[in-house]
C-alpha cells in the first residue's frame, strides 16, 4: 500500500497539491511544508530548479526569470521528457513552500507550457490554480523597500504569447551564450528588448573610477548589429556624445531626472525618433531600467498593442528591475492613449489600424547573424574584383 502511494504522485506523501501538464506524464509539484526534497521512487523522475536557476535581485525584487533562464529551463524539461530511461515514468518539477521560489518555478512552467504544449496563457495557467493549493506571490518591481508596484504570472504569460505572435524571439534559434555574456556588466550590461529595433543598456561613462565602461567598449558589438542611433537620458557629464558619433552612430538627448516619468515632451521626441529611424536604437539611462524601460514599454504598447502589464512583463523578462515603482502607473495612466495613438499612426502609414509588424528573426538570432554573414560573402564575390575569379577550398 506504501510502495503504491509513493508511484503514484497523485498520492505522493511529501506532494502538498499537485498540477498535470501532460496527461499521466508531466506535473508541477508543491512539496509538504518542511520537506525540502521528495522521498524517491522507481516510477516518478523528480526533478527542481530551484537552486538552479536563480534571480539575481536589485532589492526585494525576485523575477522573473530572465529568458536566458526560461531557455536553460525548456532545454532541460524537453530533455528529460525524451530520455528514453523515462518512458514509463512520471515527471514532475517539484518546488518548495518557498513563496519566491514558487513563483519563478510557476512562471517557467507555465511559459512551457506555451511554448512547447501549445497551450493559452489561460490554459497554462489554469492547472496551477483549479482543485490545487498553489497561492501565487506577485513579482514585485526593483523599487528600494516594499513596494506596491507589481506584475503578476497572467502577465507574464500573456506577453511571452504576445511576443512569440511578434517573433520577438524563437527558442529554435536563439544564441544563449550571447545573451548571457552580454547581460554582465564586465561586457556591456546590454539586451535586446526588440528585434533589430532596442537595445537598452547600462549609461557609459567617463569619469575616474566608475564602475560603467566608456562608449569606446561598445563599439564592436553596435557596429556588428548595426546600431543607427543612441539615446541618453541621465545628464550629459558622463561622457562625450562625438565618442559615438564619430563612428557613424548617431547621437540623441532627452535627460529625464532619475526615477522620474517621462514627461509628454521627451515621450513623443521618443516615439518620433523610434518611427523615423532605420535600424536598431541603443537607449540608456543611468543604469537603463527605470527611464529607459519607460519608453521602450511605451513604444511596445504603442506599437505592438500590449497593455502597460505586458510590456513591462516583456522588459523584465529580457531585462529584469526595467520600469520601477510609480513608472509602472504612469504606463497604465498613458496606456488607451498609446493605444488610440498606435491605430492612428498604423492607418496612416499601413492604410489598417489592426496591422501590427511580425518580426522575421527574434532577439539574438543565429540565423540572422549566419545570413548576413553569407551576403557579405557573396557581395565580396560578385565585386568587379572578384568576378571571373576561381576559389579552391583553400582559399574559401
Amino acid at each position: 500500500m506504501e510502495n503504491h502511494k509513493l508511484n503514484n504522485i497523485h498520492n505522493h506523501p511529501n506532494i502538498y497539491s499537485v498540477s498535470e501538464y501532460i496527461n499521466e506524464k508531466f506535473y508541477f509539484a508543491t512539496l509538504t511544508p518542511g520537506i525540502r526534497e521528495p522521498e524517491p521512487t522507481a516510477n516518478i523522475y523528480f526533478f527542481t530548479i530551484d537552486d538552479e536557476l536563480i534571480y539575481n535581485n536589485f532589492y526585494n525584487d525576485f523575477g522573473p526569470l530572465n529568458i536566458g533562464c526560461l531557455y536553460k529551463y525548456c532545454w532541460k524539461v524537453n530533455k528529460i521528457l525524451h530520455n528514453i530511461a523515462n518512458r514509463r515514468k512520471q515527471i514532475v518539477h517539484y518546488t518548495v513552500q518557498h513563496e519566491e521560489k514558487k513563483a519563478n518555478a510557476t512562471y517557467l512552467v507555465a511559459c512551457y507550457a506555451i511554448l512547447y504544449l501549445k497551450k493559452t496563457p489561460k490554459e497554462a495557467y489554469r492547472p496551477l490554480v483549479e482543485g490545487n493549493n498553489h497561492i501565487l506571490k506577485p513579482f514585485q518591481d526593483a523599487s528600494v523597500g516594499v513596494s506596491n508596484y507589481n506584475i503578476r504570472l497572467q502577465d507574464c504569460l500573456n506577453a511571452l504569447q504576445k511576443a512569440i505572435s511578434l517573433g520577438f524571439f524563437n527558442f529554435d534559434d536563439f544564441n544563449l551564450s550571447e545573451y548571457e555574456k552580454y547581460e554582465k556588466l564586465q561586457y556591456g550590461d546590454l539586451n535586446w528588448i526588440v528585434p533589430q529595433k532596442f537595445i537598452a543598456f547600462v549609461g557609459p561613462n567617463t569619469k575616474p573610477q566608475s564602475a560603467y565602461h566608456p562608449p569606446e567598449h561598445y563599439y564592436n558589438y553596435f557596429i556588428r548589429n548595426n546600431v543607427v542611433a543612441i539615446v541618453r537620458l541621465n545628464d550629459k557629464e558622463t561622457y562625450d556624445s562625438n565618442r559615438f558619433i564619430k563612428i557613424g552612430i548617431q547621437h540623441y538627448d532627452m535627460f529625464m531626472p532619475d526615477g522620474s516619468d517621462p514627461s509628454r515632451k521627451i515621450l513623443n521626441q521618443f516615439l518620433y525618433l523610434a518611427e523615423i529611424t532605420d535600424g536598431p536604437i541603443a537607449v540608456h539611462c543611468r543604469a537603463g531600467l527605470g527611464r529607459t524601460g519607460s519608453l521602450i514599454s511605451a513604444y511596445l504598447i504603442k506599437h505592438y498593442k500590449m497593455t502597460a502589464r505586458e510590456a513591462i512583463a516583456w522588459m523584465r523578462i529580457c531585462r529584469p528591475g526595467s520600469v520601477i515603482g510609480h513608472q509602472q502607473s504612469w504606463l497604465e495612466s498613458v496606456q488607451k492613449e498609446l493605444w488610440q495613438a498606435g491605430q492612428q499612426y498604423r492607418m496612416k502609414n499601413y492604410g489598417n489600424n489592426d496591422i501590427v509588424m511580425r518580426h522575421k528573426y527574434g532577439i539574438y538570432s543565429i540565423v540572422q547573424k549566419l545570413e548576413k554573414k553569407y551576403n557579405m560573402i557573396s557581395l565580396k564575390d560578385n565585386s568587379p574584383r572578384n568576378k571571373g575569379k576561381k576559389y579552391t577550398d583553400a582559399s574559401v
